[in-house]
């Protein structure tokens, strides 16, 4: 009996070091090893959006386009992060920028931790519900604003939503219900709708990942998750 419990505690054992030893090792490249590269025009929004979602973090932010005009900037709303709104006559752009965790801002960690397993069902998947409650308060709270301005720049207009960390997961699930109802928001086909998130968190499940991929672009550095 107690060859077979040291038996048992040896493969215990080894198994924790092998699954230990492949976390410490891994790297966010092993997911993307096979994937092809992405082309020039792929990445080319990539830089700008950036720079968007730079310029949330204060009103005042040099990082601006110059392409761009600042509509309003929301420094401290009670149920989303900080977050601005740019118009950008060049590109044609309603630009929706959500700012990323503030660590003195308790309010984002309430938001975070708001996603009890299994709580928000969504489209056929699942969502993070504090995340979602935050997007959902966000077009509540500016989508008459957003339907005027796109009314206002014509058809070849787009909405886009960009974000960092925090903000990205409320960047994306904005996006997908903007997308789910595409009217409300100056919106003729979902090809107006777009997302540029950075470091995004798990927000939504993988069958809704691949549903919105059309919608959502998100770029990670390596392993680098929020």
């Amino acid at each position: 009996m107690s060859a077979s419990c040291g038996a048992l505690e040896c493969m215990l054992c080894l198994g924790c070091t092998r699954w230990a030893w492949r976390r410490c090792t891994f790297a966010g490249s092993n997911d993307s090893e096979s994937w092809p590269l992405a082309t020039l025009s792929d990445f080319s929004a990539i830089p700008r959006f950036t720079l968007f979602s730079l310029s949330s973090y204060s009103s005042a932010s040099p990082e601006l386009p110059s392409t761009a005009t600042l509509y309003k900037y929301a420094s401290s709303p009670p149920f989303s992060p900080p977050y601005a709104i740019y118009t950008d006559q060049s590109y044609k752009e309603i630009i929706l920028a959500v700012q990323g965790l503030g660590l003195s801002r308790k309010e984002d960690y309430r938001l975070l931790l708001d996603n009890p397993p299994g709580s928000q069902p969504f489209k056929g998947g699942f969502v993070h519900r504090g995340l979602l409650r935050a997007a959902t308060w966000l077009l509540e709270q500016e989508g008459e604003t957003i339907r005027q301005l796109m009314h206002e720049g014509g058809k070849q207009w787009r909405f886009v939503v960009v974000g960092h960390s925090l903000g990205a997961g409320v960047a994306a699930l904005t996006a997908v219900l903007a997308a789910n109802d595409l009217g409300r928001y100056g919106c003729e086909t979902r090809e107006q709708v777009q997302c540029f998130i950075m470091a995004p968190p798990r927000c939504m499940s993988l069958s809704l990942a691949v549903e919105y991929t059309d919608v959502i672009s998100s770029v990670i550095l390596q392993a680098s998750l929020a």
